[in-house]
């Protein structure tokens, strides 16, 4: 894929998440191409269905939850305690709580959804891996597996669902701490 249809096409996959995470899964096509600054054809060349699209943004969110995992191992497994919280305060930063709920429902209705499942499975694992880490050097709850961990991490990053002019800047930060000390041994 030459250099710009590939800036196209990864333009569009942000556009998406980010509008996705905000104005939910039935965000117009066109608001995502405006978006991306590419017209509707260049949106439905790489993506020919808003299930392609969805899908790849679901792949977009695994990409980055590997990367975050990446990032992260060494670090967990030199210094679990202080490596796991930077884990998962990365991890609450991709603010995959946002993004999920919405584009569960859509892609759920998808007749062959393996290929997604597969994602998810794959999302999973690497969280694992991280998780395994921390629960073995005491740094978590014995209880707490990686669709749980995930789970309360994407509920605690949700976006509220109006601007509230109140909320401190750093909410998340603090709401991820909280739920961090919660899963202390």
């Amino acid at each position: 894929m030459r250099s710009d249809a590939r800036a196209n096409r990864d333009a569009v996959v942000v556009a998406a998440r980010t509008l996705v995470s905000t104005q939910g899964a039935d965000v117009s096509l066109s608001a995502i191409a405006d978006d991306a600054g590419v017209g509707i054809a260049t949106l439905y060349r790489h993506f020919p269905t808003r299930q392609d699209l969805l899908a790849a943004v679901v792949l977009d969110a695994r990409d980055r939850v590997v990367a975050v995992v990446e990032e992260h191992r060494d670090r967990v497994a030199a210094d679990p305690a202080a490596g796991w919280d930077a884990f998962a305060h990365a991890l609450a930063r991709l603010r995959l709580g946002a993004l999920l709920p919405e584009l569960v429902a859509v892609l759920a209705a998808v007749p062959d959804s393996s290929e997604i499942e597969q994602m998810r499975q794959d999302s999973l694992a690497a969280v694992e891996s991280v998780l395994d880490v921390a629960r073995r050097a005491g740094a978590v709850r014995d209880d707490v597996t990686a669709a749980r961990f995930t789970i309360g991490l994407s509920a605690v990053t949700r976006t509220l669902p109006v601007d509230v002019p109140l909320v401190p800047p750093d909410q998340q930060e603090w709401m991820t701490d909280v739920y961090l000390r919660g899963l202390r041994p």
